[in-house]
């Protein structure tokens, strides 16, 4: 059977009924229905996402939908009204909001009253991430400028035919009352097809022009604060003054200003986290390349996907055989995607075999990948083993550090407990971050994963995982066990559909071992995610985990539960077994939360958890192995030391 990915909608990223435990404060039950999906979505708190220091504006593609002909920026304080049609469009590795340089554009304020709350005023930055079709004599990309005949005040990022350009007034470069705009040009030159990142910055004495992360103009010939017209527009993806509108013929993936200059060091390291979507020049005369390179997917004893994406949308055939030559063949047709699947069926359990994908666009353009191999989950009467990772989020240096130890070890497939990316619309990230660091690892071995927060239920969370209905939850199983894949950011209350489906499904399951696995930890002794444990803060309680969670620890607990396997928690702790609140070695569930795959490093109190046995802050991977009864659990740091493990024989009567 084979079949292509289909094209998914984004449900709203917090769509549940807030419960709250019965363990909290009734002033608490109370007031964090309210504020729950914003503390959720921003990661707020201690929790290692920091809100950017004097961000004013922030349109990234993606992470907000347009709605009708407005569009909200990320810090909720622009509603930017979207003229003409702008396309979301996949380009390359990233997706962007494509610009046809006629009537497309983004009128962030219509007025100097409505712009002023999120204009700079001494000092300022302003970048963009910026793909060019065409290049005008004069265009922007983010500004409030009047640029007419001898009046010249405002700002503007912008570009002329070949080059980046930085315009600006200030007050102390007013030599004639009516504002002198100083124009920066790039020194290297620029052209279409390429990403480019640009950076303008001004510290109240001086302004830089920084492309790509080098800076490329300097000047000192202004001063003091920015001086503005009392008449403008606040644009994107377009210069606008009055009696001038020249638009942007090409495609944005981010706009950002801030009420700052920001350093040379700090505008590096963001062009360095992006250093793959520089590197992406297009194809060579249309070549069909691959984006994503085969990767391997939805494993069972019996069957096994393989996915890719390529640059445009193809068909994809996959030869495969247990030996050489690949004489078995299964095809899908172009779709509308470029991502495609393909699913084998009817194959032997624990069997190796060797397997080749080739793209084929139909115009005598093909991809065609490496020969690789890969292996069927194993039955219940064989020995397996399986590789854990959490928080990948945006690290690949470390991510690929992990995976390449999870694949040192040889496990039958892996988990990944969420975060699998920074930012879940970010396309790039997706490419770079997660897919090009794991590389090796996804194309010989399959990952199973759960959504985590900063996924923000994005379309390419469901497009780039082959997941069994409804996605959000599934089982698997593998030799003696059955792994249940939880959700933690919908509604897991007894009353909710996903708890239901859970109970359901732990009540029917006949498995020797029962695993489960979601982002959000039930236990945790971390210092100050759920609650601060350093200074403390009037009226604030200690949770010691998801309180939204706590319905799943009963649940756990009825149906013999073994290990519930989490992240969210950029460290690594293991509990007690806790039954009923408790610590029983008998029958209680062990809880394991591994977030070591890249995400800032958190730490645990300074007073020891009832329940912890282990914790450790690092970055890290574990590795399970289980034979009939009896389960040996490593975890290791990047260096490949151990730094934990355990060994469980289970009891008959468990």
């Amino acid at each position: 059977m084979a079949r292509n990915v289909p094209i998914h909608t984004s449900p709203p990223l917090f769509s549940f009924p807030i419960r709250m435990s019965p363990f909290l404060p009734k002033s608490l039950r109370l007031f964090l229905p309210a504020v729950l999906p914003l503390l959720l979505q921003l990661n707020a708190g201690a929790h290692p996402d920091k809100v950017e220091d004097r961000l004013l504006i922030h349109f990234a593609t993606g992470s907000t939908p347009i709605q009708g002909d407005t569009w909200e920026d990320l810090t909720h304080g622009v509603k930017a009204r979207v003229m003409g049609q702008p396309k979301l469009m996949n380009i390359g590795p990233a997706q962007a909001l494509v610009f046809n340089g006629l009537s497309d554009w983004l009128l962030a304020a219509p007025d100097a009253a409505t712009a002023k709350p999120v204009l700079p005023v001494r000092e300022m930055t302003a970048s963009a991430w910026v793909r060019f079709n065409d290049m005008q004599p004069e265009g922007g990309l983010c500004g409030f400028i009047q640029d007419n005949g001898s009046f010249e005040k405002g700002w503007l990022l912008g570009y002329d035919q070949a080059h980046f350009t930085f315009r600006l007034a200030s007050s102390g470069g007013n030599k004639d009352g009516d504002g002198v705009l100083t124009n920066l040009i790039s020194k290297s030159t620029v052209k279409p097809g390429p990403w480019y990142h640009v950076t303008a910055t001004y510290d109240g004495a001086a302004m830089r022009l920084y492309v790509n992360g080098r800076l490329e103009g300097e000047s000192r010939d202004q001063s003091g604060d920015i001086l503005y017209p009392e008449a403008g527009k606040l644009t994107i993806a377009a210069f606008a003054d009055s009696n001038e509108l020249e638009i942007l013929d090409g495609a944005l993936l981010e706009v950002k200003t801030y009420g700052r200059a920001m350093p040379e060091t700090e505008i590096a390291a963001v062009v360095e986290r992006n250093a793959g979507l520089l590197a992406w020049q297009g194809s060579i005369n249309d070549d069909l390349q691959f984006l994503v390179r085969p990767y391997l997917q939805a494993a069972s004893a019996t069957g096994m996907s393989i996915m890719a994406e390529t640059n445009r949308p193809a068909a994809m055939t996959v030869e495969y055989a247990e030996i050489a030559p690949l004489t078995l063949t299964a095809s899908v047709p172009a779709g509308t995607t470029s991502i495609s699947t393909i699913s084998l069926t009817g194959l032997k359990p624990h069997t190796r075999y060797f397997y080749r994908v080739t793209s084929d666009d139909g115009n005598g353009n093909i991809a065609r990948g490496e020969v690789k191999s890969f292996q069927t989950l194993p039955g219940p009467a064989d020995a397996w083993a399986f590789g854990l990772l959490g928080d990948t989020q945006r690290n690949p240096d470390v991510t690929r550090r992990c995976a390449d130890g999870i694949f040192a070890l040889r496990p039958n497939f892996m988990l990944h407990v969420g975060d699998v990316v920074d930012d879940g619309f970010a396309k790039q990230q997706w490419v770079f971050d997660l897919f090009a660091p794991c590389s090796d690892l996804f194309s010989y071995v399959p990952v199973f994963p759960v959504i985590g927060n900063h996924e923000k239920n994005s379309h390419w969370y469901y497009d780039y995982f082959h997941l069994p209905d409804p996605e959000y939850f599934y089982t698997f199983k593998c030799g003696n066990a059955e792994f249940f894949m939880v959700d933690s950011n919908k509604d897991v209350s007894p009353e909710s559909e996903q708890y239901q489906r859970l109970e359901k499904a732990l009540a029917a399951s006949t498995a020797t071992w029962k695993f489960t696995a979601h982002h959000h930890p039930c236990w945790s002794s971390d210092n100050d995610d759920y609650g601060d444990t350093l200074k403390g803060k009037p009226g604030e309680p200690f949770t010691l985990g998801e309180p939204q969670l706590q319905p799943l620890v009963a649940l756990y607990e009825k149906y013999g539960v073994d290990i519930a396997f989490a992240g969210h928690i950029h460290s690594y702790e293991r509990t007690w077994p806790i039954l009923n609140m408790a610590i029983n070695q008998k029958k209680g569930v062990r809880y394991i939360v591994s977030g070591g795959g890249g995400g800032n490093l958190e730490k645990a109190s300074p007073q020891r958890a009832w329940f912890s046995i282990h914790v450790q802050s690092g970055h890290h991977f574990c590795f399970a192995t289980v034979q009939d009864r009896t389960i040996q659990f490593k975890a290791y740091d990047l260096e490949g030391r151990l730094f934990d493990t355990f060994e469980l024989t289970k009891a008959a009567d468990r």
